[in-house]
């Protein structure tokens, strides 16, 4: 099969809606928290926490997501950025998804496979 790669450009604001819609229901099903590993950056920034990664000056800021079974797993917008690369390959079934959301049509299961794959490497739950 032969592949193209194309470059699509991210908006921080696109980051910061999909993070939104993950945080507030697309994830509430396996997660039930989020928190910045610098609080003090955190309040610094201000905003919501959907925000916190595209408005930090820190170019290593880490987010962690907590997990129902008390488990955390780290979230950063580089990690964002690969995951919404690897939807694009269609072995991970996750192009339509992609679509949506380039399309900024996406809902919270969008934002919900994005968050996963950029947490796990791939989507674990549901």
């Amino acid at each position: 099969m032969n592949k193209i790669t194309r470059t699509v450009e991210i908006s921080d604001e696109l980051i910061e809606h999909i993070l939104c819609s993950a945080f507030e229901g697309g994830i509430v099903y396996w997660a039930n928290n989020v928190s910045c590993e610098d609080k003090e950056d955190m309040q610094k920034v201000g905003g919501y926490k959907s925000e916190y990664l595209t408005k930090t000056e820190k170019e290593d800021a880490v987010m962690y997501i907590h997990t129902m079974e008390g488990g955390k797993v780290k979230i950063t917008k580089s990690l964002i950025l690969e995951a919404l690369q690897q939807m694009a390959d269609p072995e991970n079934k996750c192009t339509k998804a992609l679509g949506r959301i380039l399309n900024e049509s996406w809902d919270a299961d969008d934002a919900d496979i994005m968050v996963q794959i950029a947490c796990f490497g791939e989507v674990v739950y549901g």
